[in-house]
């Protein structure tokens, strides 16, 4: 069977029905079928996650899908792949681009909290020329893998059978109701040692999954060898009543990756979970959180380089609220994204934005939102109200358009927000001189 195309578009890009195609450097044109696949989802699901990811308009006053700022891969229905990539480099038909793109967002990837991507993001990065869903499908195989070897867990099942031997518990009452006149049998409870716990039955149901989903031959393999493997387990009849009776003890540590990934692969799981008819693989992430845990996490690697030695990062501080008292008690948190503190005091306040700013265009304020100058404000009025220097950094993605730091902003005396970009590819944040 031919494989179905694979297709890349860059966040804020355009998909168009196949029978339009208008394609440019920001628009592709999908399958027809693929297309109102798509248009029917954003229909009928009125999730806000839904909503989000796409957005209804026209291109070359012809219906088109745009884009909204999440990068990952969705799969329709029909089995199309497309794989939304960050703005970090142009998608033209320079393949390179496309190749280096996406091996930056895996590395971003491998930074992202509360994910499996952390650990398994390396041997991906190595096959970064396959399509993203690719790539994942490739890592949780190769996890499953290194499961087998080591060994697929048993446990004891609790058995009820109407059986010709007695084993374990006689059970009264169904032996009166079933078996009055079959004296010969006997209505048993029992334990029996065997593959079907609830972990096993999680991963096989992933597996049928994404043996489904792939396209690549290599993982196609690898999926039918792990099947027949499981071939005594079960699919889970319920999802998220296996994910709760999951044991966590230390016998099942090496189980963990593994069923990290099947929470992020099964339906109604993913980050981004498309409900509904579309039942299919959909691995999608927000940039803004994508690039606050990138930032954070390059930032604490060498912190000494930018503050004062000894300084902590914490990231998503909610000490202060922007209204202390409301029927005795505080309300609208403020959770900046990531706090300085240095001998145990708040010395300085960042916060990141996925947004591209340009440096050349005074008149519409570089692109800046008003709305995120009076949250910094707000930040600093409360964090760091108890230094005389107040220091707040708003900190945006390096592009050709904003490649340096903006002059400083003086809300008043001693009260200066900076605006700088971080520079994604060699990971470093280019503040500006203070003097």
């Amino acid at each position: 069977m031919k494989p179905k195309k694979s297709y890349s578009i860059r966040e804020y890009g355009y998909l168009l029905n196949g029978l339009d195609a208008f394609e440019s450097n920001n628009a592709i044109a999908i399958p027809s079928k693929a297309f109102k696949s798509l248009l029917k989802i954003l229909h009928d699901d009125i999730s806000d996650d839904v909503q989000n990811l796409f957005k209804l308009t026209t291109y070359n006053r012809k219906p088109a899908l745009k884009v909204q700022n999440y990068a990952g891969v969705i799969q329709t229905p029909c089995g199309i792949q497309i794989e939304i990539l960050p703005k970090l480099a142009n998608l033209d038909s320079n393949k390179v681009s496309k190749d280096k793109t996406r091996i930056e967002l895996l590395k971003m990837l491998r930074t992202l909290r509360h994910s499996p991507f952390k650990q398994s993001a390396k041997a991906s990065i190595r096959e970064a020329k396959m399509p993203l869903l690719e790539v994942y499908i490739s890592t949780f195989l190769s996890l499953v893998n290194q499961l087998v070897k080591r060994g697929i867990r048993s446990d004891y099942v609790m058995m009820k059978k109407n059986a010709k031997f007695l084993k374990g518990r006689l059970m009264l009452g169904q032996q009166i109701r079933k078996n009055s006149f079959h004296q010969e049998r006997f209505y048993i409870e029992y334990q029996e040692y065997q593959i079907n716990r609830p972990a096993n039955r999680l991963i096989k149901s992933t597996l049928s999954l994404v043996s489904h989903a792939t396209q690549n031959y290599r993982n196609q393999r690898l999926a039918r060898e792990m099947l027949f493997v499981f071939d005594e387990v079960p699919d889970s009849q319920d999802i998220r009543i296996d994910f709760q009776k999951i044991k966590t003890d230390r016998s099942m540590g090496y189980y963990n990756d593994v069923l990290a990934w099947c929470k992020l692969l099964l339906a109604g799981h993913a980050p981004t979970a498309i409900k509904g008819e579309f039942e299919t693989l959909s691995l999608l992430y927000p940039m803004e959180r994508i690039f606050e845990d990138y930032v954070a996490h390059c930032l604490r690697k060498s912190l000494d380089d930018y503050f004062p030695s000894g300084s902590q990062l914490k990231t998503q501080s909610s000490q202060y609220s922007l209204v202390e008292k409301h029927n005795g008690k505080p309300i609208f948190n403020l959770r900046p994204d990531l706090l300085i503190k240095n001998n145990n005091e708040n010395i300085c306040v960042l916060d990141t934005k996925w947004k591209l700013l340009d440096s050349s265009d005074r008149k519409n304020k570089y692109g800046i939102s008003q709305a995120d100058i009076y949250q910094l404000y707000a930040y600093g009025h409360k964090y760091l109200k108890n230094t005389s220097v107040k220091r707040l950094i708003l900190i945006y993605p390096k592009t050709d358009t904003f490649s340096e730091p903006l002059n400083v902003f003086e809300y008043e005396s001693g009260f200066t927000l900076e605006v700088v970009p971080f520079d994604i590819i060699n990971q470093k944040l280019l503040l500006s001189n203070r003097g």
